[in-house]
């Protein structure tokens, strides 16, 4: 956060631009009039101008777990620097990512708000909140973190120290990765008395570095925060690298003729350090950010200290540009090497130097000419250099005389990689309440319209990976960017519901697995293209059955050979198979079931869900049970009644030979028997009913001749006890450690009912809150949700044909994650799809007003107003 620049982009623009974002001291800070005097009377400011931020007593508590009874007593720069560094471990991706072994470094020196509003008052969270110690402890306590953890003050350059005080804590193995920030806000009255009284300040209220007409410095207000990690480990990871860090050195200047007196010989000696740290040559470094204060003194100090220092390095001249954001934002003072680093950092993504401001004739006592420096004194494009990066440099110098010089190099290309093509994306929208998820929802909308095709699924990878999840959310589904920009505009205007989530245990998951008729061709091929979990599995599947399947699984699935899914001796393999591709899609994304329950063929599949056979058993298993029942007699039918299974039982008793082959819900009866029986129970029974297509009489004593087969092809498994709740639809009661593995169970799934109402009761009677139609057609919800007793759970559906496969099952994901209880694995999402992260808006934080209440003081008669602070505070000039 900079002046009238909430972000980088805003600060690139504001550099390119060559934006002055220096303003008179706003009256809503204090009132510069009470104060302004060119006279150097004592306790008078004869700066009128200087960069300030807006929204400084601003914060969100809620957010960070503070009441606002608390959170007002606490130094704003507190809050802006536990927001900050929230917002860069966002843009990092490693926003919520459990990360204890970091260190925190901050760099920061004044306590303005301590001055100005809190005093003497014996509060403790003034205490706390007002400590520059506390700046860093609170980041690491807040965000958890347990490397070291310190506030770094040497004045100017005390972010750039803090910068190589957390290179030289991760070299030394004390943290992996680091917190590093600058911080100075809420500039005081007593601040500008002082730097008057000291007559540091420009008298011509512009700071202009390198300039002939510089005159000191304007103070500038921000906070800055950058995340450090050893790049090997970034690479590793796949984070996203905006720049590397080569080099850095800090010196003290020793004895001067003054304690604020700069020492050219320090400078080059602490470039020199940098530079040998860095092991680079000069001539690739193409800019230096330096420390440039705009004083008459200071500015051919460092000039004359950084020629020096390469000098011994290079003979050529006027090859690095040389500039300082100070002109624009003004001097930021313990953040000030920060913001340049960002400065240097943002220029080499970029390609660009921007301009330094206010050069008009260059300072009489430097000559660039015989440097190896020119002036940035326009936009200028930053060729990379012959054979190398782009390489930057960085100076921070301290009023006290501790010195900082950093060396910057571009992040490296990132690796190639191949993106599996998309058909369907998900987006997931947290925050801490539902104002910021709708907040956040219309900012992602907003960006979506600037995001191509081809980016779409890195902005979904970095919303869903890179942000942390919260109490509050909603997650969204589309097919491209338009989609999904109206699905967040609806939750953006409170059209769609923002869930919250619930604490404590989830309520049961359930698989429930379709059977024999869900088949159709080319069922699974949009998610094998896809989803390279389910493409996986069902390779695996293909490889497990070669030997055992006369075609191969895909071709048999979606391709040429998909017509003989037809047949119940392919249509069962590939069934389960698409089942199995599912179960394992879903696992990686997070969804585990707690409780199975099976309709007939779909009983085997969940046999092996609930860990009682393993996958090449139940393949094998798959094909010989298809086998089996085609072989059977096929001169059978079937018949769908609607009615009470009592009526439909009496019924049958005129109908010998057909009998009930599914009691699959209080008033849904499947009937089985040979073709011209059940021809003439459907027309005299007097019970409505459908006839199903099949090629046999399933579950009737048509299929007996495959039981004693199927058992014995059973015997051949390993099976065990189920390691999860499993309801059976061969008895309607629960799977025991005795009847999973019992090949004798399994043969008389052929024959016997499907007693699958029974089964989806038992399953409701657990509590189950959210239940899976697992197959490629939906064939069972309505059913069950017919049986269904306890509470209503939330039901969802995988596949379903004519429909986008990764749409459907990415739309079932969002239900899930939209219902309060499901918690999605979104790094599993998008494993093996070649997302990366990307620049996304940040949380947008749900900011109130908080000012302390006024300090209780015995006012003096002369008392000047601070509007901001309610006039309450007493301001004495050093000659009262």
């Amino acid at each position: 956060m900079f002046p009238n620049a909430g972000s980088t982009d805003e600060l690139w623009r504001v550099l390119v631009e060559g934006e002055d974002c220096l303003t008179e001291v706003p009256a809503s800070r204090w009132d510069i009039d009470a104060y302004y005097g060119t006279d150097g009377a004592p306790g008078t400011v004869y700066l009128r101008r200087a960069g300030f931020v807006e929204g400084l007593t601003d914060f969100d508590p809620g957010f960070f777990r503070l009441s606002p009874a608390e959170a007002e007593w606490i130094d704003p720069q507190q809050r802006h620097l536990v927001q900050s560094a929230w917002r860069a471990l966002e843009d990092a991706g490693l926003a919520g990512k459990a990360q204890p072994a970091t260190g925190v470094f901050v760099g920061a020196s004044y306590q303005h708000y301590r001055d100005t509003v809190v005093g003497d008052v014996v509060q403790t969270p003034a205490g706390l909140g007002n400590h520059n110690a506390i700046l860093a402890n609170r980041v690491s306590f807040f965000l958890d973190l347990h490397g070291p953890s310190m506030t770094i003050d040497t004045l100017c350059s005390s972010s750039l120290v803090a910068l190589h005080t957390a290179v030289r804590s991760m070299r030394a193995g004390e943290c992996e990765q680091a917190v590093v920030a600058g911080v100075h806000l809420g500039m005081s009255p007593q601040y500008f008395q002082l730097g008057s009284r000291l007559r540091s300040f420009s008298p011509s209220n512009a700071l202009r570095p390198f300039d002939s007409g510089a005159d000191g410095f304007v103070p500038g207000e921000g906070v800055v925060t950058v995340v450090l990690k050893p790049l090997r480990a970034a690479l590793r990871d796949g984070d996203r690298v905006r720049g590397v860090i080569k080099g850095t050195a800090v010196n003290h200047g020793g004895r001067t003729s003054g304690l604020t007196v700069p020492s050219s010989a320090a400078q080059q000696s602490v470039i020199s350090a940098a530079l040998a740290d860095a092991g680079v040559p000069v001539e690739s470094i193409g800019l230096v950010e330096a420390h440039g204060t705009g004083t008459s003194l200071g500015d051919p100090i460092e000039v004359e200290g950084l020629t020096r220092a390469w000098r011994a390095l290079t003979d050529r001249s006027q090859f690095c540009a040389i500039g300082s954001l100070k002109g624009n934002v003004g001097h930021l003072e313990p953040a000030a090497g920060l913001a340049g680093l960002v400065k240097v950092l943002l220029s080499m993504e970029r390609g660009m130097v921007p301009p330094s401001l206010h050069v008009v004739r260059p300072n009489d006592h430097i000559r660039f000419e015989d440097t190896p420096f020119f002036l940035a004194d326009r936009v200028m494009e930053w060729p990379r250099p012959q054979g190398g990066p782009r390489r930057g440099a960085v100076s921070a110098f301290g009023m006290g005389g501790v010195n900082a010089h950093v060396i910057l190099e571009e992040a490296p290309a990132a690796p190639a990689r191949e993106v599996v093509a998309q058909e369907s994306y998900l987006v997931r929208v947290d925050a801490a309440d539902e104002t910021s998820v709708r907040a956040l929802a219309g900012a992602y909308a907003d960006r979506l319209a600037e995001v191509d095709a081809d980016q779409l699924g890195d902005f979904a990878y970095t919303a869903n990976t890179g942000r942390a999840g919260h109490r509050f959310g909603a997650v969204v589904s589309g097919g491209d960017a338009g989609e999904l920009a109206v699905a967040l505009r609806d939750v953006a205007s409170g059209t769609s519901a923002v869930a919250r989530k619930r604490g404590g245990n989830a309520a049961p998951v359930a698989f429930m697995f379709t059977g024999q008729g869900s088949q159709y061709a080319g069922m699974g091929r949009g998610l094998y293209a896809t989803e390279p979990v389910f493409q996986d599995a069902l390779d695996e599947c293909a490889s497990l059955l070669a030997g055992h399947l006369d075609v191969p699984l895909t071709e048999l699935l979606f391709g040429s050979s998909a017509h003989l899914l037809d047949s119940t001796r392919f249509a069962q393999v590939g069934i389960v198979a698409v089942q199995v591709g599912l179960v394992r899609w879903l696992e990686s994304v997070g969804v585990r079931a707690d409780v199975v329950v099976g309709h007939s063929l779909g009983e085997l599949t969940a046999a092996w869900a609930a860990g009682v056979v393993g996958l090449g058993d139940l393949l094998r298993l798959a094909v010989v049970r298809g086998r089996l029942m085609e072989s059977q007699p096929g001169e059978g039918a079937m018949a769908a009644v609607h009615g009470d299974a009592e009526a439909v039982l009496e019924a049958l008793r005129a109908f010998p030979g057909v009998e009930v082959a599914a009691f699959n819900s209080p008033r849904v009866v499947t009937v089985s028997g040979p073709a011209d029986v059940v021809a003439r129970f459907r027309e005299e029974s007097g019970l409505r009913s459908q006839a199903l297509v099949v090629s046999h009489a399933f579950h009737s004593a048509l299929m007996e001749g495959a039981v004693a087969p199927f058992a014995e092809a059973v015997s051949g498994a390993v099976l065990s006890a189920p390691s999860v709740a499993f309801a059976s639809s061969v008895t309607g009661g629960w799977h025991t450690a005795g009847s999973a593995v019992d090949p004798g169970h399994w043969a008389r799934g052929i024959r016997e009912p499907v007693r699958f109402a029974e089964a989806v009761a038992l399953v409701g009677s657990v509590g189950a809150g959210v239940v899976w139609e697992i197959g490629s057609q939906p064939q069972l919800t309505s059913l069950a949700r017919a049986s269904w007793q306890g509470g209503e759970p939330v039901w969802l559906t995988t596949l379903r044909r004519d429909r986008v496969d990764q749409a459907e099952v990415h739309a079932a994901l969002a239900a899930y994650a939209n219902s309060g209880s499901g918690v999605v694995d979104w790094a599993g999402v998008h494993a093996g799809k070649g997302h990366r992260t990307t620049t996304l808006p940040t949380y947008p934080f749900n900011r109130q007003d908080l000012v302390a209440p006024p300090a209780r003081r015995e006012r003096a008669a002369s008392t000047l107003g601070h509007p901001l602070f309610d006039r309450h505070y007493e301001h004495r000039s050093e000659g009262q």
